[in-house]
Parts: structure tokens; sequence; C-alpha cells
């Protein structure tokens, strides 16, 4: 490009770039709502801790299934054992779209119940 002259190559991209060709885009991981997190606080079997070193032993979390991110990430869904011997399974509930795939976590109870997150908690999230 000369100091004054139109230019060229490369840099004609660079001044072609948009707004939306700007955002980056990536994965998104938003996790499980505060209501499952409670209830996994509060039913999940906790770690044993060392009557030696005084440390926490966490149970190993078994992988049940996977999913795939926006490029070749694989991401783990986890079981959860619970005190009262039921387990709490995680899964994808959604993934909308913004700037990239959001992964929105919901937990299932062995006995049927769900906690997820709402309609509208997804909505301004991926606002």
């Amino acid at each position: 490009m000369t100091r004054f002259g139109r230019p060229t190559g490369a840099l004609v991209a660079v001044f072609n770039l948009t707004k939306e060709s700007l955002m980056s885009r990536s994965d998104q991981h938003m996790g499980m709502s505060s209501k499952a997190i409670y209830f996994l606080e509060k039913y999940e079997i906790k770690p044993k801790v060392c009557a030696v070193c005084n440390r926490p032993h966490y149970l190993k979390l078994e992988e049940i299934s996977s999913f795939s991110g926006m490029f070749t990430d694989e991401y783990p869904l986890h079981r959860h054992q619970l005190i009262d011997g039921l387990h709490a399974d995680e899964y994808l509930q959604c993934s909308p779209w913004s700037s990239g795939p959001m992964f929105f976590i919901g937990l299932k109870i062995s006995d049927g119940r769900k906690f997820t997150w709402t309609n509208e908690e997804v909505e301004e999230m991926s606002q």
C-alpha cells in the first residue's frame, strides 16, 4: 500500500471487517442452576477426611456421557452419588447460541425429580 493509495492485499480484509466478524466464537459453560448446585451441596456424598493427614478424599465421579463443543472438544457429564442411595445425573439441558454455544446443564435425580434452568434464566443469559 502506498502512503495515500488504495489498500491492497491483506489490508483490504481489515477495512472490510464488520462488528459481527470481529466477535469471537467459543464454547461457553453455564453449568448447573443454583438450585441444582444447592441440592448437590446438601445431598451429595461428602468426601471422607483422612484421619492421618486431615485431607478430604473425594469420590471419583462416574462419567456417564459427553457432548461435543463447537470444535473437537468433548465435555463429560457425570453421575453424583447421593447420601440416600439415589444418584443424580448431569445432562445437557439446552445450548442456545450467543457468540458460540452456551451449555446449560440440568440435573436429573434417579427418583424422577429434575433441577433445570428456567426459560427466563436461559433467555436472560443468552442475550
